[in-house]
């Protein structure tokens, strides 16, 4: 049996930015349109946590060295860059007159502009 203190310290400290995420998500969706792609990117990015999560635990039920968890974190990491376009589309200045955007905008408008810059109408101000 190898040692697996390290996948069960992941099982308990992955759950932090795995619930993070999933709450994220659901406070996106308040956006409605203005926020899909950036929820699909919220949901993707926890889909790989989750994964990692998963590999984690089967480590650690079955007694796999903690070592091979360097392959797991890689091909993680190999997945969120390969998708990097899916999964990071988070921009802190506006794409069309590189104003400094605010939190609500670089997280919760998929068309990274400034409110100056975007048109009323697509804005996707939230629903009451």
């Amino acid at each position: 049996m190898g040692h697996t203190a390290v996948s069960a310290l992941l099982l308990k400290v992955l759950l932090i930015p795995m619930v993070a995420l999933w709450a994220f998500h659901l406070y996106q969706r308040r956006f409605k349109g203005a926020a899909t792609h950036k929820r699909i990117a919220t949901l993707s990015l926890t889909m790989v946590i989750i994964a990692a999560w998963v590999a984690a635990w089967l480590f650690a039920r079955y007694g796999i060295n903690d070592i091979y968890l360097v392959a797991v974190a890689a091909l993680a990491a190999a997945v969120v860059f390969w998708q990097r376009k899916l999964m990071l589309p988070y921009r802190l200045r506006c794409v069309q007159c590189g104003k400094r955007l605010s939190m609500t905008r670089v997280f919760s408008h998929d068309s990274n502009k400034c409110a100056a810059c975007e048109p009323p109408d697509t804005e996707g101000e939230r629903t009451r």
